[in-house]
């Protein structure tokens, strides 16, 4: 076995120029580019992607008396829970419906359309059921569903998984 000193070792110093630097960026950004290109005009679907869940499940009450939460008290009405990412509703037929307030397409916030009972994209028009499944594209899949209780003595829905 041979030992190398360090005065043996010798570094090689590699150096490129600016201009062969800024060619090889654009090269591998032009890649890029030209891939996404051919992605987005391929006759396939792309697909949705996925959002990671923490692990812990949902489970929230709303007070329909604080004010925030106040379009609940009526027919039609619907609350957008930003933190928690989930879309309230109360139905003309008077129940209450919850789901994942993200669409799966481009993560936009949906709205409740209360003649239709369901949630409508405004990006890109993707519908969904009261259910959360997708009626009409470019969403493919569908939103979350949660189960909601109502107190009508207290005025609190609670909405959980």
């Amino acid at each position: 076995m041979k030992i190398i000193s360090d005065s043996e070792i010798a570094i090689e110093n590699k150096t490129i120029e600016r201009g062969d630097f800024l060619k090889q960026v654009g090269i591998g950004f032009g890649a890029i580019m030209l891939m996404n290109c051919l992605q987005s005009c391929s006759e396939g679907e792309i697909p949705d992607p996925v959002i990671p869940t923490t692990g812990t499940k949902l489970d929230i009450t709303l007070d329909l008396t604080v004010s925030a939460n106040s379009n609940l008290k009526t027919k039609g009405g619907f609350v957008v829970v930003a933190a928690s990412k989930v879309i309230a509703a109360r139905t003309n037929a008077d129940t209450f419906i919850a789901v994942s307030s993200e669409c799966t397409h481009q993560q936009t916030t949906i709205a409740f359309r209360a003649a239709t009972t369901d949630f409508k994209c405004p990006l890109h028009g993707s519908e969904f059921t009261a259910t959360g499944a997708v009626q009409t594209g470019p969403a493919t899949s569908a939103l979350k569903k949660y189960s909601t209780t109502f107190d009508a003595t207290n005025n609190k829905l609670r909405i959980f998984e």
